[in-house]
């Protein structure tokens, strides 16, 4: 027997070996196996089997099956065999997303450390120091093993004292694998309003008949989603089946993972880029033995491979960070679930505020069930929401950033001891520096974008490359320059200056380089100790807090004119988003929009909730214009260091498209960034209509092969986007 065998590379080819007699019965499709690949032993997966093969010459055995690896469940399998397909993406660069380095390494599972007694002596007549007595007399209180690290609530230097106790021969050490326990019963009941009820009646029988649909549920902010799917996910549980839940943000995994504690007890498995190798690999080790039923994490937990699903929840369904940019394969994750799902027999439910266009109109055309969520759980009132037109402050520089109706409105909240979140969707300090020695901006040396001044870090720093220089050249010479626009931490000093004596914290991508950072800011925000917080867009959807009664957006028009059909879905969006942050339970809390533009149409129906509006205006003018999601777009990006060469290379391969009627073609043009890297970038964008969902695909296959896109063509490279999210 032959197997084909494709290795984590960007090669679209497989590669036959012969199956050996030891090993006929025991391999099969999608699992690793240990083969000779260019000179050496390598980890590559079987992707199909025959008892015959074309190929005339020398061919290589299978060497053993890799021992260290989960089998991949058969909904998994088929699932990144589609990915590969529909993001024209080589196999084994899709199994490597999918099945990352970590589950190859050998698994040395986490030690906790335990404390007992090694027997019930009177400690009286023992010499023992005033710590060592209270740790024997904790001991022997509690009659039985604790956890070492419980002893530091009760003395300083506890391991001092447990290595003293030790040599003593009165206690001994014990070390545990960090196994979790079985899903604990619910702790906390959830109580469901008759509309909620509702909701949980029309899924339920989905999930208790393995039935594969789509349920779109649009829920204002703090209208109950979750509670719903977590009742659900209660049912799934009971029928022995798992869940797997998907959010956007790392900085929602936390809160999450606190509510689902509520009701599932200690164990429910996160996944997320934060979380360390050791960590991902006890989590893996869990979820195989069937000890964790729920998953909940970012977009590459889609890929666990948990068996048994019998629900997947896309969480704040709208949001682009489901879409992976770099590297391949470029796919995003809420299209992945579906397809997931479809493969598992199981419903999915995808929750937003604001849902995307494109999953909106697919309960338009019968493709998912629409069900709304008009009212808040706690029946508070909506914000209050006040725009203020920033043109009367331009020359105001007091009232630039922070508006005098801004200001006040912080000063009654803080008087009041509530809470506010500021939004300002640029982190950094300064957009852009202008040298008055140049003319202009200070450029990135290997893109054609504006260097951001980063206070925090010292810096100027390129979003793109990270390529940074030291602002101490700036400091020295301050006057030769000029600082444009503002960052968070313009906003932080702006507002520590205006009220001194509030504690304000800042979250945004650069304050979350540090893992505790996190969590500690969350947990003061939500216990009351920061007062006012101040962040980008990941503040914007999901966190909830009880005693947030002001929400400021200090620049609503931040993206509202970048060269992108979504703009305006974005802004739509993150305002409403961010308006539904304040005044939580049965407070009616108030919302300030700062902006240049107080009459644009789509932050108009943010601001009065006129999602009908929205929807309907934006898709008769995507349908106009032949957009998503009435026609499946792909994005070619040609990039190299030699402009003409990219142009060439952009020219030639649009050509062909636009000789096919079948499609619509814009380009090839300069990309809106037209250098990162020291990479000069030419863009086309293909658009047709929806009926076969490869044909782009197909087409660009027959006409150029898959070579095009495994490695340079003549040193340009081209990356093929399907269903593209980012336009830059």
């Amino acid at each position: 027997m032959y197997a084909e065998v494709v290795f984590s590379i960007a090669s679209f080819r497989s590669f036959t070996y012969k199956i050996p007699q030891n090993l006929m019965s025991n391999v099969g499709v999608g699992m690793a196996v240990n083969a000779p690949f260019k000179n050496k032993i390598q980890i590559g997966y079987i992707v199909s089997q025959s008892d015959f093969s074309n190929y005339k010459g020398k061919l290589n055995e299978i060497d053993s099956l890799y021992e260290g690896h989960p089998n991949i469940p058969e909904d998994l399998w088929k699932t990144i065999i589609w990915m590969s397909k529909y993001y024209i993406a080589p196999l084994g660069l899709c199994i490597k997303s999918a099945l990352p380095s970590i589950y190859y390494k050998d698994y040395s599972p986490q030690k906790i450390l335990y404390i007992e007694l090694t027997s019930n002596i009177d400690i009286n007549i023992l010499k023992l120091s005033k710590n060592q007595k209270i740790v024997m007399d904790f001991l022997q209180t509690e009659k039985k093993s604790v956890l070492a690290s419980t002893i530091k609530n009760i003395v300083p230097n506890p391991y001092y004292t447990i290595n003293a106790l030790e040599k003593k021969q009165l206690i001994k050490k014990i070390y545990l694998e960090d196994n979790v326990g079985e899903i604990h019963s619910q702790k906390i009941k959830i109580t469901l309003s008759k509309k909620q009820k509702d909701i949980f009646d029309t899924i339920l029988p989905s999930i208790k008949k393995s039935i594969n649909k789509n349920f779109l549920i649009h829920g204002i902010p703090g209208s109950g989603k979750t509670e719903i799917y977590v009742k659900l996910a209660q049912e799934v549980i009971k029928s022995g089946k798992n869940v797997m839940i998907l959010i956007p943000e790392i900085i929602l995994t936390a809160q999450m993972q606190k509510r689902f504690i509520q009701y599932f007890g200690n164990h429910i498995a996160m996944w997320h880029s934060k979380m360390t190798n050791k960590e991902k690999q006890q989590t893996i080790k869990n979820i195989l033995l069937g000890e964790n039923k729920i998953i909940i994490g970012a977009r590459s937990s889609i890929f666990a491979p948990m068996p048994n699903i019998g629900l997947i929840v896309i969480d704040e369904e709208q949001d682009h960070s489901y879409k992976q940019d770099s590297p391949k394969p470029y796919y995003n994750a809420r299209d992945i679930a579906l397809i997931r799902s479809k493969y598992s027999q199981c419903p999915t439910i995808l929750t937003s505020a604001t849902p995307s266009i494109e999953s909106y109109y697919n309960t338009l055309i019968g493709k998912s069930q629409y069900i709304e969520l008009k009212e808040r759980y706690y029946k508070s009132k909506d914000p209050v929401v006040q725009v203020i037109d920033m043109i009367k402050n331009i020359d105001n520089d007091e009232h630039a950033v922070i508006s005098n109706e801004l200001e006040q409105n912080i000063k009654e909240t803080l008087n009041n001891e509530k809470q506010i979140i500021l939004l300002n969707n640029r982190r950094g300090y300064a957009s852009t520096v202008f040298s008055k020695e140049l003319q202009g901006p200070i450029l990135c040396e290997s893109c054609n974008v504006p260097m951001s001044l980063h206070k925090s870090f010292q810096k100027l720093l390129c979003h793109y490359c990270d390529y940074n220089e030291d602002y101490n050249k700036i400091d020295k010479n301050f006057n030769n320059y000029v600082l444009n626009g503002y960052g968070t931490e313009k906003i932080y000093e702006i507002t520590k200056k205006k009220f001194p004596n509030a504690v304000i914290a800042r979250l945004d991508s650069d304050t979350l380089q540090k893992k505790s950072n996190l969590s500690s800011i969350l947990k003061d925000f939500s216990s009351g100790k920061i007062n006012i917080l101040i962040g980008t867009q990941m503040i914007s959807k999901g966190l909830d807090f009880n005693d947030v009664d002001l929400v400021g957006v200090v620049n609503a028009d931040y993206g509202m004119f970048i060269p992108d059909f979504r703009s305006g879905e974005k802004t739509f969006q993150i305002i409403s988003q961010v308006i539904g942050r304040s005044g939580r339970r049965n407070i009616q809390g108030k919302a300030i929009i700062q902006t240049y533009n107080p009459d644009d149409a789509n932050l108009l129906n943010a601001i009065k909730s006129n999602y009908k509006t929205f929807y309907s205006s934006n898709l008769a003018e995507r349908n106009e214009l032949q957009y998503p999601p009435f026609f499946r777009i792909c994005r070619l990006i040609f990039s190299g260091e030699d402009i003409v060469k990219v142009n060439q290379i952009a020219d030639s391969v649009t050509n062909v498209f636009q000789k096919n009627k079948s499609f619509k073609v814009l380009g090839p043009s300069e990309a809106p960034i037209s250098k990162i890297k020291n990479q000069w970038r030419i863009n086309s964008l293909i658009a047709v209509k929806k009926d076969d969902p490869l044909h782009i695909q197909n087409f660009f296959e027959r006409k150029f092969g898959t070579q095009l896109l495994e490695k340079k063509y003549k040193n340009v490279n081209i990356k093929m986007d399907i269903d593209p999210i980012n336009m830059l």
